[in-house]
């Protein structure tokens, strides 16, 4: 075999083995990042639940507000 085909064979083989080494950092991060969504993911859910009573608490505020309006509007009329 020719030291030509050789060489082609060996820096082939480099090539391979770089990209190899390369898509396998690249799926490290890849579920690296997938771990931290995952945890994003958990807290929005932990914050929507905790957010869903405030509707009931933000209509009693609006209507002790309607009260408090009238009887400034009633001040202002005087």
């Amino acid at each position: 075999m020719p030291i030509a085909a050789i060489v082609s064979i060996i820096l082939a083989g480099l090539t391979i083995l770089v990209l190899a080494a390369y898509l396998i950092g690249i799926a490290r991060v890849l579920v690296r990042v997938n771990g931290q969504l995952r945890e994003v993911t958990a807290g929005l859910h932990i914050v929507t639940q905790r957010t869903e009573p405030v509707g009931s608490i933000v209509s009693e505020i609006n209507n002790d507000l309607a009260g408090v309006d009238k009887a400034l509007k009633g001040v202002l009329a005087r």
